[in-house]
């Protein structure tokens, strides 16, 4: 680049910093930008130049960001609509874009789209909300039973008394917290939960709207933006936002198929074990225990783990071999979901180390509950990428080539 952020001079002024390119360039990931010194002209050193502060306008954009933050933050309950609608939007502005390629009016694709859309959230929802509230009412009546024949099978087995001691132990506390379960209370719950969706209907009646003139205007709205952004920030907000946008439709598109694939291996397996060795709540239970594992497929790492609690206690009614075949399916399950769904599907998006991913799920559910675990994810991967962004742009710009200082062999050989 000739020119800064400011249009100031690019022109070597030299540097106090001594540290060879080579080691800079290992400090980055092979997904950024090319090694440093391999632009290293020959015969030249590289050097750091001396820093220069941010100018008045990053500061100025950069505090209007943090108080878009904190306002959006403040009003995240009465937001939430329009961010699903600006979540949904990253899905479906492909679409409409790909129908007016091919001739449609942007606004017959737009409607199309959310039509659609709907139509197909309002199906889910509603066989989402008959499995759960069926299928979870019955799975809490048979809970007891489940418990009761687990203790008989405890007290009939032969164990070291140190071991029972422990387990006596964990069990009381068990029964203690389940002796004051209400099943009248869960069940209201469950009702109460599916009314206040019902409540806040003429709230969701904003969303189709708001989505279709977000897709409709997009365009325009894109174009606006990007004229108003300085010349010398254009790239740097693109790559910004081909970041966001990339990372959080690929983070969520590559959940949704993942948890599909698991939600029909899990339904399908249940039956199939429940058939063979005739566990029936298995086969009742199954497409419940499938829309766990879908829904816990969102939280990463231990989602799948904790969706083999509910499998586990639904199998031990069928005895040793359907709780022997639902462990060995459920670890099939984990393994091919880990090693094979989750890298393909979801790529370098989930390239943190596992235990950075359970330190990040508990920063997200410590900030958020269950929706900041989910979102902790995607939104570590963005501040990752943009930060490498920035870094490797800093570097590069840093960055003189001053001649190299001639060795005293060189000088004898010249001399000569």
């Amino acid at each position: 680049m000739a020119t800064d952020a400011t249009g100031g001079d690019m022109t070597p002024t030299g540097g106090d910093t001594e540290d060879d390119a080579s080691a800079a360039a290992t400090s980055h990931d092979e997904a950024a930008s090319p090694p440093i010194d391999a632009a290293v002209p020959p015969g030249s050193v590289a050097r750091f130049r001396s820093a220069k502060g941010p100018s008045a306008p990053f500061w100025i954009a950069f505090l209007l960001g943090i108080l878009a933050v904190i306002v959006f933050a403040l009003s995240a309950s009465a937001l939430f609509v329009f961010a699903i609608g600006v979540a949904l939007a990253f899905f479906l502005v492909p679409v409409v874009n790909w129908l007016e390629r091919r001739g449609w009016k942007r606004w017959v694709a737009a409607i199309v789209a959310v039509a659609t859309t709907l139509l197909g959230a309002l199906l889910g929802l509603a066989l989402v909300i008959i499995v759960v509230v069926t299928q979870g009412v019955r799975l809490v009546e048979e809970l007891p039973s489940i418990l009761d024949q687990m203790g008989a099978d405890y007290r009939a087995a032969v164990l070291p008394d140190w071991l029972r001691a422990g387990l006596d132990t964990i069990i009381a506390s068990v029964q203690d917290n389940l002796a004051g379960l209400d099943q009248g209370a869960v069940v209201a719950g469950l009702i109460g939960s599916t009314l206040s969706l019902v409540g806040g209907f003429f709230a969701w009646m904003l969303l189709p709207f708001f989505l279709f003139y977000l897709l409709t205007d997009q365009p325009t709205m894109s174009q606006n933006f990007y004229a108003r952004v300085p010349a010398p920030w254009k790239d740097n907000v693109s790559t910004v936002l081909t970041i966001l946008v990339g990372n959080v439709a690929q983070y969520f598109r590559a959940e949704f198929v993942v948890g599909s694939i698991v939600f029909l291996m899990v339904t399908l397996g249940m039956l199939a074990i429940g058939y063979a060795t005739g566990a029936s709540l298995l086969m009742e239970f199954a497409i419940l225990l499938g829309v766990i594992a879908f829904v816990m497929e969102l939280v990463p790492q231990i989602g799948p783990i904790l969706s083999y609690i509910p499998a586990l206690l639904v199998a031990i009614p069928g005895g040793i071999p359907a709780i022997i075949l639902v462990s060995v399916y459920y670890f099939v399950v984990f393994n091919i979901e880990g090693s094979i769904l989750v890298p393909k599907l979801e790529g370098r998006m989930i390239s943190f180390s596992g235990a950075s991913v359970l330190v990040l799920i508990a920063l997200g559910f410590a900030l958020g509950g269950i929706i900041g675990a989910i979102l902790a994810l995607p939104l570590a991967s963005i501040v990752r990428d943009v930060f490498r962004h920035f870094f490797d742009q800093a570097v590069q710009e840093s960055l003189v080539f001053e001649p190299a200082p001639a060795t005293a062999g060189s000088d004898q050989r010249t001399s000569t």
